[in-house]
Parts: C-alpha cells; structure tokens; sequence
C-alpha cells in the first residue's frame, strides 16, 4: 500500500483550476486533497492537460491530524482489515501461525501510515 499509489476518486476541469488541499463546505463539512496530478487529453489530444485529478475525503470533524488521518485511512480499509493486518502479524510474531506475507503486508501498512503523518503534518503546517 503506497500512499501515492492510491486511486484518484476526484476529477476537476481546468476551469475550477488546481483544487485546494483544504477545502470547506457550505455544508459544514470540509475537504482535504492529496495525490493532486494533471490530468492529459484524450485519444485525439493525449498531451493537452484537461484537468486534474486526486483523492478526497471529506469530514465533518474539526481539521485535525488524527481527525484527517482517520478519515483517510477509513477511506481506503475499514476497521476489520485494518485488525485482520494487525492480528496476522501479532500471529506469525507470536508462532501461532507462520505468515511471512502478513509481515509483509504489515510492514506496508506502518510504511504507509508513517508516509500519512508526513503528507498530513507538511499540508497542515502550510
């Protein structure tokens, strides 16, 4: 699980322009983007930007590291993965049962919550 890798659930055209990192709502709700790209073309034009693309959560919590992170995290696994990750390596660690893609799959996990606490502490420091 790489933190630039996860999948755009955004679109913008180039008329909104570049979208925001932190965006509130009317609604109350606010909005937190990352992995912000250019979009490019289409089959006639595939070097003309057409866009951009990200990935967006959005909460009604107040704008806080743990509260994004939550968010974001929430967004990708839900809890019972996000446990089933967990108890697969405390397993394999503990000899209960021998799972070397669990602390694999686990260390993939810490690396990518470690990659989170920077981008969220770079983005809210800003």
């Amino acid at each position: 699980m790489k933190l630039n890798s996860i999948e755009a659930n955004a679109h913008y055209d180039m008329a909104h322009g570049k979208p925001a990192v932190l965006e509130h709502d009317n609604d109350g709700s606010s909005l937190y983007r990352f992995n912000i790209e250019a979009e490019f073309g289409n089959d006639e034009e595939p070097t003309v930007q057409t866009g951009w693309k990200c990935r967006e959560v959005r909460t009604f919590d107040k704008l806080t590291k743990a509260n994004l992170k939550k968010a974001i995290i929430r967004s990708i696994l839900d809890e019972t993965t996000e446990f089933d990750l967990v108890n697969s390596y405390n397993k394999h660690i503990l000899g209960i049962v021998k799972d070397d893609a669990a602390v694999s799959e686990y260390k993939d996990y810490l690396q990518f919550i470690e990659d989170l606490d920077t981008m969220l502490k770079n983005d809210l420091s800003n």
